[in-house]
């Protein structure tokens, strides 16, 4: 069996959860499919202050990946997913600020 465990999986999950994420529960409460709906639900959400909020409780699963994976030794896809997990945060609280 091949085992990979590298830095670049890591943050590429840790990018793309949280999008995935937000744009499901987008989908899921507003029942909208397009693209442009969607780009519009996130400004009516930041203009409302809760984007930062949606940003933050979907970063949840992203600490899960990051104790899963240190769990069974691999921690260099731990590392990745915790730097992106910090970058989301630094987004949140900049978002928080504005």
């Amino acid at each position: 069996m091949y085992k990979r465990d590298s830095v670049s999986l890591g943050v590429f999950v840790g990018l793309i959860l949280p999008l995935i994420l937000v744009a499901a529960f987008i989908v899921y409460s507003y029942k909208t499919t397009g693209l442009n709906s969607l780009i519009s639900v996130v400004k009516h959400y930041q203009a409302y202050n809760i984007l930062y909020k949606i940003l933050s409780v979907s970063l949840m699963p992203g600490a899960g990946l990051f104790f899963y994976w240190s769990r069974i030794n691999k921690l260099n896809q731990a590392r990745g997913v915790l730097t992106m997990s910090l970058f989301y945060g630094v987004l949140v609280l900049v978002l928080y600020m504005t």
